[in-house]
């Protein structure tokens, strides 16, 4: 876990790079110091840790291929949304967006749908946060008039800090406080797709890093992570030069990318922050949609 006086230099450390957007990356300081002061918040509040729900699961990813998957350690109804807290990282939220000229007209509509209705904040962090229930998200957005990618982020952004705490505190519940390798695509612990992937510097192994509550787990090197198919055709690169570290890999089965870096072509001791990678890395994003891919789900963890 790096600090946030820390993270906050790498990010800044990126403002006058190439495929680097300033306002960016001073929002995404924004929507971090405001997810730290909620994490401190539960922190330092004596709430029981969250366990599974033995009837309830996940909701699944309409646009996503249906696949059976292990039970994870946290669903929706065992995390405390504080509606207090919610309310402190989506004023951060609306405040820089607002300076910062990001999507000024869809946070404007719906920072009114949330003074009309405060517990729209709690809804919306469930719903985006876990499989997300893109259905429900799509039409949400279409109540309010906002764009459905706001509101998968905002929900996600905002569900972050709760179900990284309760990770956390499932963690500290098991051997040694560590969390075991997980086999599927999905995260073990809250059941989220991956925001991107890693080969790790000292085996060239692929992690993958959930980017809503920072669990990370090793999946197969060659297999499409959101359908897990394995058919080598299927599966094809995009980058923008050959010696480039980051890139993106697709799946024409699912229409689906993940950005990946590979630790093994970064100078020695340079670690990585996934908030930074995915702040340095949009252009791969939109290279990714300018061919046709799927918008992948965005990282929303503060670190």
């Amino acid at each position: 876990m790096y600090g946030l006086d820390e993270i906050v230099a790498r990010l800044e450390a990126l403002i006058g790079q190439p495929h680097v957007s300033e306002e960016y990356i001073r929002f995404r300081i924004d929507l971090l110091k405001a997810q730290w002061a909620v994490r401190l918040a539960m922190a330092q509040t004596a709430q029981s840790i969250p366990r599974p729900s033995p009837t309830r699961r996940a909701a699944t990813d309409q646009r996503q291929p249906e696949l059976p998957m292990p039970r994870p350690a946290i669903e929706p109804d065992t995390i405390p949304f504080d509606r207090g807290l919610l309310q402190s990282v989506f004023s951060a939220i609306c405040r820089s967006a607002a300076q910062r000229g990001r999507k000024a007209e869809d946070m404007q509509r719906l920072a009114a749908a949330v003074e009309a209705d405060p517990a729209l904040l709690q809804a919306l962090a469930g719903t985006a946060a876990f499989g997300p229930d893109m259905e429900a998200l799509e039409q949400q957005a279409r109540a309010l008039r906002v764009s459905v990618d706001v509101l998968l982020f905002v929900g996600r952004a905002l569900a972050a800090p709760f179900v990284a705490e309760a990770a956390r505190r499932v963690a500290t519940t098991r051997s040694g406080g560590s969390i075991p390798q997980e086999t599927g695509g999905r995260c073990g612990i809250c059941g989220s797709l991956p925001s991107f992937a890693q080969l790790r510097r000292e085996d060239g192994r692929r992690i993958l890093h959930c980017g809503l509550c920072g669990t990370t787990w090793e999946f197969t090197r060659l297999a499409c992570p959101w359908c897990e198919t394995a058919d080598r055709e299927a599966l094809n690169v995009l980058r923008l030069s050959e010696g480039d570290p980051r890139w993106i890999e697709t799946c024409e089965s699912c229409g689906g990318y993940i950005k990946t870096v590979d630790e093994r072509k970064l100078p020695l001791g340079e670690t990585i922050i996934p908030v930074v990678e995915e702040s340095a890395t949009l252009h791969l994003d939109l290279l990714a949609e300018r061919e046709g891919y799927i918008r992948r789900i965005p990282y929303v963890l503060s670190g």
